[in-house]
């Protein structure tokens, strides 16, 4: 086992992971992960483009240093389909042992048309396209009833909208359920990523206390990218069970009316899962059009005046988002 160190900057009521901030005093923790052997932006790349790097029915041997997270991001499924193909019932695998990769089947999604339209420019791919709007090259090719990834300059490419056929919204929904929720106080939603590819909301949070903020996580929502906790799994933080301010910006009066939603990992470095922004995408739909109307404004991190930040990161799809919120 390796020892991966996180550096997180905080103060009660305003939190910044390492890449977001650094003006704030810093608290190490140690956390100890499995060593990785392959970059995780490699493997959300593949799942991003719609391409699985083996076929279904394929067999993988374990190596030294695996964990089944990681076997799973590499293929582009979810841990879940895999220990199902393979009648785990936890995540203990052995060196040697050979597991059967499903298919990427619990990733279908629907292609919507819609009018959000791009015009190709000079040192553009097919591939960058799909990946700067969060979508497959399969799906962009079909929306635009293209045989190959040939494209030429000034062309104009429809984005389509995608609707992810598994809901990823029960837990949430559950959750919300049982709360008095502030309709009138949210008036915007900022999105951020960790800015570092390991943790959940149970780790934060504790990390977040132990800096001395008394609410905990400082975000009301994070996503999962499948290493600690589900890839696409929302889970809801103490802010939002009890309706109480963020801590995810600078800003203490943003923080009073605005939502954060954090994404796990590092995305100057690498990909949202595709699975991350279904989850994103479902969680801003049905916060702005069911829970909390008034909720107008999007933002991601960097957007905020002050702010000071590169979050949420070069390669999160925050053009095609504002396109689709505002």
């Amino acid at each position: 086992m390796r020892g991966a160190r996180l550096q997180l900057f905080f103060t009660e009521g305003t939190f910044f992971a390492a890449s977001c901030h650094s003006y704030f005093l810093s608290y190490q923790m140690q956390y100890t992960r499995r060593n990785f052997t392959k970059r995780v932006g490699l493997l959300t790349l593949g799942g991003l483009s719609g391409v699985s790097l083996l076929n279904a029915n394929t067999n993988y041997t374990v190596r030294n240093g695996d964990t089944l997270g990681h076997i799973a991001q590499r293929h582009g499924v979810t841990t879940g389909a895999l220990r199902s193909a393979n009648n785990l019932s936890g995540d203990l695998i052995r060196v040697g042992q050979k597991l059967q990769i499903p298919s990427d089947a619990s990733l279908a999604t629907d292609v919507v048309p819609s009018d959000n339209i791009y015009v190709v420019q000079s040192g553009d791919t097919l591939g960058a396209i799909a990946l700067a709007h969060g979508i497959r090259v399969g799906d962009l090719k079909r929306a635009n009833n293209l045989s190959s990834d040939v494209i030429r300059i000034g062309q104009k490419l429809q984005i389509p909208a995608i609707v992810s056929s598994e809901d990823l919204l029960q837990r949430v929904r559950v959750e919300t359920a049982r709360i008095n929720v502030r309709t009138n106080n949210w008036k915007r939603i900022v999105v951020h990523h960790s800015a570092i590819r390991y943790g959940n909301a149970a780790i934060y949070d504790r990390a977040h206390r132990q800096r001395g903020m008394q609410n905990g996580l400082a975000y009301h929502f994070v996503i999962g990218n499948g290493i600690d906790s589900g890839d696409g799994e929302i889970e809801v933080g103490p802010r939002w069970k009890k309706q109480l301010l963020g801590g995810h910006v600078k800003s203490y009066g943003i923080n009073l009316t605005a939502i954060g939603i954090c994404l796990v990992g590092n995305f100057q470095e690498s990909h949202p899962t595709r699975r991350q922004l279904d989850a994103f995408t479902q969680l801003m739909d049905w916060l702005r059009g069911e829970v909390i109307p008034e909720a107008k404004q999007f933002a991601g991190h960097r957007d905020l005046r002050g702010e000071q930040t590169i979050c949420p990161g070069k390669n999160f799809p925050l053009a095609a988002m504002h396109a689709r919120y505002d």
